[in-house]
């Protein structure tokens, strides 16, 4: 009788004791419960309308790598590790820029030689979408992802004369001419060099009436009249005769001298 009794009672101590421990473990996971709603509570009062990422520490890592963009997730707070939250977003920017135009000369006939007219050009626009990554208003990250042509840029044309004036009256009214200016030379090596053999590039014997002449203005071959001087052919070119220059040929290195440098109209006759 007495083991039943004694028996008994060690049930009843065992089921107290269960008793306590099973309203202990109770009371700490409302305790716990309670502390996790106040800690969310306390996040989210904290970060009120901004925008909250969570991100594990290998997608930190990804993000420093920049290999990945952050994407909006609920707040996670996991037990017995803190929670890991990151105040950025990924943002789409546009900028317009300004295409700078090109310019080109361009050579003409159609005015005189020598003058100038340019055709202005116009500046293309284009929109650079931007991909920009940031946190509270600091840019962490900024990628170009796509450009858009809204108008192309217009080249600025230069056109630079190579026509020739016509002769309004006189002899050779109708006919193309040219001012240019001229200076003189004779064959010998005080005008040519020590290495002048007296013939010019088109092998015609130098002196008076072969001139020389720059062929992108006059071509080589041209017969000429000029006012002051006579008829002529130009027969011979010059590494400082270029543009509006014309070198006179003459049979005296004194001849030459006397000309010196003049202005001159050069009729071309064929």
């Amino acid at each position: 009788m007495m083991r039943i009794l004694q028996c008994n009672r060690y049930k009843q101590l065992f089921s107290i004791i269960i008793f306590v421990f099973g309203l202990f473990i109770l009371l700490s996971g409302v305790f716990f419960l309670k502390s996790r709603v106040e800690k969310i509570s306390e996040i989210r009062n904290t970060i009120s309308g901004k925008e909250v990422l969570y991100i594990s520490q290998r997608a930190k890592f990804e993000v420093g790598q920049r290999k990945i963009p952050v994407k909006s997730a609920k707040i996670n707070v996991s037990y017995r590790k803190k929670a890991s939250l990151a105040l950025a977003k990924w943002y789409i920017e546009k900028e317009k820029r300004k295409i700078p135009f090109a310019t080109y000369r361009q050579y003409t006939a159609s005015i005189p030689y020598g003058a100038t007219k340019t055709e202005p050009g116009k500046p293309g626009e284009v929109e650079i979408y931007w991909r920009v990554y940031k946190r509270e208003g600091r840019v962490l990250d900024r990628q170009k992802f796509k450009e858009v042509i809204i108008s192309k840029p217009k080249p600025q044309i230069v056109y630079v004369g190579r026509g020739y004036m016509l002769a309004s009256r006189g002899r050779f009214a109708g006919r193309p001419y040219l001012d240019m200016i001229a200076t003189a030379y004779d064959p010998g090596p005080r005008s040519c060099g020590i290495y002048a053999d007296g013939y010019t590039s088109l092998g015609l014997k130098a002196g008076y009436g072969v001139v020389a002449v720059d062929p992108s203005v006059i071509p080589l071959g041209k017969k000429l009249y000029i006012e002051g001087y006579g008829y002529a052919i130009a027969g011979d070119v010059g590494r400082s005769i270029k543009g509006l220059r014309i070198d006179l040929g003459f049979d005296t290195y004194r001849e030459a001298i006397n000309f010196g440098v003049r202005r001159v109209r050069v009729y071309i006759l064929d």
